[in-house]
């Protein structure tokens, strides 16, 4: 069985390096490339669009940056569906190929490096749902996050409804960031107010989600 497991694991590796080799992902992270690529495609442009949100969070190359230039292809509230749902399926395909192919290879190499995860792993393991939600409320698309939490013991129903809560500020964030930035010229509120509006949600959300782990006797952040 472990044989298999390492056959497989070499397999999606290997799949892996030949797609983001042939489709050059890294490069197609650009907003006349990605909206060209979009247009061409048409009209299942969204669909290519979701997959390079997913081929981000895999590849572990910055997950915010398709998201926000989702925020310029398509309307705000496409921009957040699609970014959204491309979020949960990244993170859970990573959460799947570790929990499946390489957990015990995972355990060990990050319980040699990080002595407090084994902690958190109990953790997660009893309160699996409000402890990934903090951590993405934390952490957002962090690939670390999203290939460790694979190795851990939290279900994978509280992990993928955890995920699919704690991500939604951070893509509203990127959606709402890109009409103002990264489209030019564009009328509206300035930059700054934004960005403050932007940080002070955020921080509340993350302060809202320590009073709701501190309620279940302690907090893992601390």
């Amino acid at each position: 069985m472990a044989r298999l497991r390492l056959a497989v694991l070499l397999l999606v590796l290997a799949a892996l390096a030949w797609a983001s080799h042939h489709f050059d992902v890294a490069h197609r992270l650009d907003v006349e490339r990605l909206r060209a690529l979009v247009a061409r495609n048409a009209p299942w442009g969204p669909l290519v669009f979701l997959g390079i949100c997913v081929a981000a969070i895999f590849l572990h190359l910055p997950a915010f940056l398709p998201l926000a230039l989702g925020g310029v292809l398509f309307d705000a509230p496409a921009a957040f569906a699609l970014g959204w749902l491309g979020a949960v399926v990244g993170t859970t395909a990573t959460f799947l190929v570790v929990r499946y192919l390489a957990r015990d290879a995972f355990q060990a190499a990050l319980a040699r490096r990080f002595r407090r995860l084994a902690v958190l792993d109990d953790r997660l393991a009893a309160d699996g749902f409000r402890t990934v939600l903090l951590l993405r409320l934390a952490l957002f698309l962090s690939p670390p996050l999203n290939w460790a939490l694979g190795a851990t013991r939290v279900p994978l129903g509280r992990y993928v409804a955890a995920t699919a809560v704690g991500v939604v500020p951070g893509v509203a964030l990127c959606v709402y960031f890109a009409e103002s930035i990264l489209v030019r010229g564009r009328a509206g509120t300035p930059p700054l107010v934004r960005l403050a509006v932007g940080v002070a949600l955020l921080a509340g959300a993350i302060w809202l989600a320590r009073r709701m782990l501190r309620r279940r006797g302690g907090d893992v952040t601390g």
